[in-house]
């Protein structure tokens, strides 16, 4: 039927738009994966090469290394393993990020979508020497999303507030995500999240375009990021916008509709 049809033709488009909205990340999370298991793996190096200094025993000293010199190794091999797990926490945060399966639409609360995207954003803090705050207003409803493309949005939101704080100049950076309850009425109820930075703001030039696919000021960037983030929010009946943060920065809102509960049978 022409219903069916016009079901499959949006099915088709969602599953374009989950796959476009991937790959724009793919060089990012790249970059950003590269730098955090640098550290761990160049310390694995460090300490195994000791480890092997410290049992080749010295000429003339006979085949079994000194007592001390064992106690060193156990230290040197403790901290390899605590590295190893560390680089597997970095690489299990993204894997299960970008593996989620796509679900369809449901009732997810506020701090389960923050929870989500945190451990990816708290890398790229620590990279930046940026610090997370995160407020929830108590009591909020659940909202109904997409939650796999929701999450992109805000992952995108949060690293483009952090990369604005990448700058000699501004010395105390700070990412403030807020979520509190937007304007609603008895027929639908909204949810406002709100990501801010206190960057060097958003030239008049630049905000004009800020949402025109393929338009970055980035040249490493897509120009993919902010254009789908509206779209998935306009997808979801809801808005996306941004406005000058005082007494710096630029702040981004966007909401999304409250799960209402189903009607009684």
């Amino acid at each position: 039927s022409e219903q069916r049809r016009v079901e499959e033709l949006s099915r088709a488009s969602q599953e374009r738009l989950q796959a476009t909205a991937r790959l724009a990340t793919v060089g990012e999370m790249a970059s950003l994966l590269s730098h955090e298991l640098n550290q761990p793996l160049a310390a694995i190096s460090s300490y195994a090469t000791g480890s092997m200094n410290l049992l080749e025993a010295p000429a003339g000293a006979g085949s079994t290394p000194a007592p001390d010199s064992l106690q060193d190794v156990r230290m040197a091999m403790q901290q390899i393993a605590r590295q190893a797990e560390r680089a597997g926490k970095v690489i299990k945060s993204v894997h299960d990020f970008v593996r989620r399966r796509d679900q369809a639409r449901e009732a997810v609360s506020a701090q389960q979508l923050i929870d989500a995207i945190l451990p990816l954003a708290i890398l790229q803090a620590r990279k930046l020497a940026v610090r997370v705050n995160t407020t929830v207003e108590p009591g909020l409803p659940p909202v109904l999303c997409d939650r796999t493309m929701v999450e992109q949005v805000l992952l995108n939101l949060a690293r483009n507030a952090m990369q604005a704080m990448d700058d000699p100049e501004i010395r105390h950076r700070v990412l403030d995500i807020r979520v509190r309850r937007a304007a609603s009425n008895q027929h639908s109820g909204w949810v406002e999240f709100a990501v801010t930075d206190v960057g060097t703001g958003i030239p008049p030039d630049v905000a004009t375009r800020l949402f025109t696919p393929f338009f970055t000021t980035r040249p490493e960037g897509m120009g993919l990021g902010l254009s789908l983030c509206r779209t998935v929010i306009e997808q979801h009946g809801g808005f996306l916008g941004f406005a000058p943060h005082e007494p710096r920065g630029t702040v981004f809102t966007f909401t999304l509709p409250v799960s209402q509960p189903a009607p009684p049978p």
